[in-house]
């Protein structure tokens, strides 16, 4: 599926690249009268960055995401777009840098995400002609849900892996499930057929906890873990203190809470344009594309 996501993002420019090469220049310039709505859909790869990643971007990170939109845009260059996707985020220090490996800790998540954003698009976008095309900056706010996991182990919040919710642990507080991200991103749309509209979008998603993958302080004592939780438990929070048990881990680093988690969307979109007009700057009917079309 991934391979041929990229694929087919790829075939998409080029053939719009193609398409349009001598048509570039003579597209016409959208009216600051113009408007429209559009509905569509969203399909592409969520992507988890964290305490459990090497590096910004590792492909074993990547897993099938889906959504729709509704676009409502207003003059030549803005649009306000609310969006819904579904994924999953997961990490794994099997494939985590060399002096983590041994931590052995691994995630994964089902990820939900309603989003309010506006776009900017330079020049400027409509589809009162074919072939219109237009790069964009889009940025907002979302609100998403999600709920770590581990195999063998199930809930991992439950397990209070890091001492969360613990009497012993006080200043460890068990963390929300549903939380806020500031989306950020940029792509590109044009227009293939008439009211037909795709794109392709990059987003990230800049959040505001440290728990996406249940890794954040140090780790509790496996002693207080053990009463409280039970042995699953001490397990979650670190598999290999069975395997080296004289080795105590209590109040070591076991993550990096100076640092949020971040999760981004490789998207693609596909809408349609169910209302537009266009009114040309003297109001005057465009010749092209139709006025007050539904």
């Amino acid at each position: 599926m991934k391979k041929q996501f990229f694929c087919l993002i790829a075939f998409v420019f080029v053939a719009n690249v193609f398409a349009q090469k001598s048509d570039l220049i003579k597209t016409h310039k959208p009216s600051k009268h113009y408007s429209s709505f559009e509905i569509g859909g969203i399909l592409g790869e969520s992507h988890y960055y964290g305490d459990l990643s090497k590096g910004i971007f590792q492909h074993k990170n990547l897993h099938n995401d889906y959504g729709a939109f509704l676009r409502y845009q207003r003059g030549r260059n803005w649009a306000v777009k609310i969006t819904y996707n579904k994924g999953k985020l997961s990490g794994d220090d099997a494939y985590n840098s060399a002096s983590l490996k041994l931590r052995n800790l691994r995630f994964f998540s089902p990820l939900q995400e309603g989003a309010l954003m506006i776009e900017y698009m330079y020049p400027g976008f409509s589809a009162c002609r074919q072939y219109n095309w237009s790069p964009y900056i889009t940025a907002g706010v979302a609100v998403f849900k999600f709920q770590p996991q581990a195999a063998g182990f199930g809930d991992l919040r439950s397990l209070s892996t890091e001492g969360e919710g613990l009497p012993e642990y006080p200043n460890s507080k068990i963390y929300s499930l549903t939380q806020v991200s500031i989306p950020l991103g940029i792509g590109i749309k044009f227009i293939p057929l008439k009211r037909l509209i795709i794109g392709a979008e990059l987003g990230l998603r800049k959040t505001f906890t440290d728990y996406l993958d249940d890794v954040s302080g140090y780790y509790p004592s496996p002693a207080v873990l053990l009463a409280e939780k039970g042995e699953v438990a001490v397990k979650a929070s670190n598999p290999s203190f069975y395997k080296y048990p004289n080795n105590d881990p209590t109040n070591q680093i076991r993550g990096n809470p100076q640092n949020k988690d971040w999760y981004c969307f490789f998207t693609l979109q596909i809408g349609y344009a169910i209302y537009y007009n266009c009114f040309s700057e003297n109001h005057r009917q465009n010749d092209v594309g139709g006025c007050k079309s539904f």
